[in-house]
C-alpha cells in the first residue's frame, strides 16, 4: 500500500543513505543548491509512536504547498549524524517542491522524541497527588495569599503583578473536587474487581453464582440507594439484594464490566498522559524526579545541536539560516527549555558584543495546545515556600530561576521586534476555547506591554479546533496551523 506521502505529493519517496560528504552543501532535498530551512517538532504526552510527529509535521507543510499551488515534490527520508564519527544516527525528512512561481524550496524536519523515557515512570497515587498539588498551590497563591484577583511572577527584570481571571477561582476547587471524585470512583472499581477475585479462591463450582450475586449486589447497592434518594425505586432490582430471576445476573454483570472497565481505562488513561506533566513539572517544586527531567531536556538539547551545530562538524547537515521550532502540548514546555538553554549555552561561550546563533538563526516558537501559562501559575516557584528569615517571601528563588530563562528577561535581545535588527525569535500561540490543556500566554509578557506590540507572544485561536477533548490534537490536521509554520519558514 503506498504511504500517504507517495499517494498524495509525489510518485516515490526515497529512503536515502547517508549522503556523501562532498556534496554538502549542494546537497538539499532532492533540489540542488536550495539552501534548505528546518523544523524540530517536539511531540505532546501520550504514548507517542516514534516518527509521528515528524510525519505529521512534513504532512501538513506538503499539503500547504500543495493549496499553493506547488508542484514536483520531493520526499527524502535520511539517517543523519549525531557526531562526527556518525555513531549515533537521527532521522530527518528532507522535504523539496517548486512554488507556483518556479521558485524552488526546501526545508528539513527533525523530532525531539522524549516519550519512551517517561513511560511507566509515574505511578496512580502520585499522579493524583500532583493535580490535588496544583489545585492547591494556585488556591494558595492567590486566594488564600489575599492576593485576589493576581498574583505575582518576575518577568523582564522585576516581579510583576500578573492577572488571575475569576473563571481560575472557580476552576481550582472544581479541579479538586473532580480528582477527588475520580479516585473515589477508580478505589470503588478497583474494591470491586478484587471483592470478585475473592469469590472464585474457593475454587468450587458453585462459587459461579456466588460471584453472580455478589456482582449484582455491587450493582444493587448504589442503584437502590439512589432510587430511594430520589423517592422513586426499580421493580427489577431485589430489595434483599438476591438474583430474583437469571437474566438480573447477566444485565448486573454486563453494567458492572461496563462501569468497573470504564474507570480503569480512566485510570490508565490519567497514568498514561498526566504521569508526563508528573515526570516533567514536578521538579519546580521537587527535586524526586530530577534526573528524568534532565533526561527529558537533553534529549530536546541534543536534536537542537544537531540542527544548529551539526555543519560544523559533519557534512551531511547544512547551516540553517531559517529554524522553527514547533511545540505540542508538553512538548512546548520542553521547547521552551530548550531554546533558553540554547540561548544561555552560546553566550557562555561567545563574548559579550558577539551575535547568538540560537538567537539569529531561530525565526519562530510555534506552540500549540500548550500548558505554559498553566506551568506558570500552578507549578511555578511560590513565593510562600521559602522559610529562611533573609527571604520570607522566596523572591530571591524566583528570580534566579525566572533570570535563566533569556526569553522572559530581556525584550529587546531575546524577542522579535519589526525594528533592526529583526534576527529574532517570534514567538507564536496557537489555542483553543475547546482544549482545557492549551490557553494564552500572557504570562510569560510584561502586563505593561500591549498585546499589539511584536515582541508580545502572538496568540491565535485555531476555531476549526473545535470538538472537546479531541481539540487538543486538532490543531496539526487545522489550517491555521500548517500555515502559519510555512510563512514563517520563507
Amino acid at each position: 500500500m503506498a504511504s500517504k506521502f507517495q499517494s498524495k505529493w509525489c510518485p516515490k519517496i526515497v529512503a536515502a543513505s547517508l549522503p556523501e560528504r562532498d556534496k554538502h552543501p549542494a546537497y538539499f532535498s532532492g533540489i540542488a543548491q536550495t539552501l534548505p530551512s528546518a523544523v524540530l517538532v517536539f511531540h505532546g504526552i501520550g504514548e507517542q509512536v516514534r516518527f509521528e510527529t515528524l510525519s505529521r509535521a512534513a504532512s501538513f507543510l506538503l499539503e500547504e504547498a500543495k493549496e499553493r499551488g506547488a508542484a514536483d515534490f520531493s520526499v527524502v527520508i535520511r539517517p543523519v549524524p549525531c557526531n562526527k564519527v556518525a555513531a549515533s544516527l537521527i532521522v530527518r525528512t528532507e522535504i523539496g517542491w517548486k512554488e507556483k512561481d518556479g521558485q524552488p524550496r526546501s526545508v528539513h524536519v527533525y523530532e525531539a522524541y522524549w516519550a519512551p523515557l517517561t513511560a511507566g515512570q509515574v505511578s496512580y497515587w502520585e499522579t493524583l497527588g500532583f493535580l490535588l498539588s496544583a489545585g492547591w498551590n494556585g488556591i494558595r497563591g492567590t486566594v488564600l495569599s489575599g492576593k485576589i484577583g493576581w498574583f505575582r511572577r518576575w518577568l523582564f527584570g522585576d516581579f510583576k503583578n500578573l492577572k488571575a481571571t475569576w473563571g481560575t477561582f472557580i476552576l481550582l476547587p472544581l479541579l479538586m473536587f473532580m480528582v477527588g471524585f475520580i479516585a473515589l470512583g477508580i478505589a470503588i472499581a478497583a474494591s470491586a474487581v478484587a471483592g470478585v477475585a475473592k469469590q472464585f479462591e474457593s475454587g468450587a463450582i458453585g462459587s459461579l453464582y456466588d460471584v453472580a450475586n455478589f456482582v449484582y449486589g455491587q450493582i444493587a447497592t448504589p442503584w437502590n440507594w439512589a432510587a430511594r434518594s430520589l423517592g422513586g425505586s426499580w421493580p427489577i432490582l431485589s430489595p434483599d439484594l438476591s438474583l430474583v430471576h437469571p437474566w438480573q445476573g447477566a444485565v448486573a454483570f454486563l453494567l458492572w464490566v461496563i462501569v468497573v472497565g470504564g474507570t480503569l481505562w480512566f485510570r490508565s488513561i490519567l497514568i498514561q498522559y498526566v504521569g508526563s506533566l508528573v515526570a516533567y513539572l514536578s521538579p519546580y517544586k521537587d527535586s524526586k524526579w530530577e534526573d528524568l527531567r534532565g533526561k527529558i531536556q537533553q534529549v530536546g538539547l541534543d536534536a537542537a545541536h544537531v540542527v544548529f551545530e551539526g555543519h560544523s562538524y559533519t557534512g551531511w547537515i547544512p547551516k540553517y539560516e531559517r529554524i522553527v521550532f514547533v511545540a505540542h502540548s508538553l512538548g512546548s514546555v520542553i521547547a521552551y527549555d530548550t531554546i533558553n538553554a540554547l540561548i544561555n549555552n552560546q553566550a557562555a561561550l561567545l563574548s559579550a558584543d558577539a551575535p547568538n546563533p540560537a538567537i539569529e538563526r531561530t525565526h519562530a516558537l510555534i506552540t500549540l495546545g500548550s500548558p505554559l501559562d498553566k506551568t506558570a501559575f500552578l507549578f511555578r516557584v511560590q513565593l510562600k515556600l521559602a522559610s529562611n528569615k533573609l527571604d520570607d517571601q522566596g523572591e530571591l528563588r524566583e528570580t534566579m530561576v525566572c533570570a535563566v530563562q533569556p526569553l522572559i528577561t530581556d525584550y529587546d535581545l531575546y524577542r522579535f521586534n519589526k525594528a533592526a535588527p529583526p534576527k529574532r525569535p517570534k514567538w507564536i500561540n496557537i489555542w483553543s476555547h475547546m482544549d482545557i490543556v492549551s490557553g494564552r500566554l500572557d504570562y510569560y509578557d510584561d502586563p505593561a506591554l500591549l498585546e499589539t506590540d511584536p515582541r508580545h507572544v502572538q496568540n491565535m485561536i485555531d476555531r476549526a479546533a473545535w470538538i472537546p477533548l479531541a481539540s487538543h490534537n486538532q490543531y496539526w490536521n487545522n489550517k491555521l496551523l500548517r500555515k502559519t509554520t510555512y510563512d514563517e519558514l520563507f
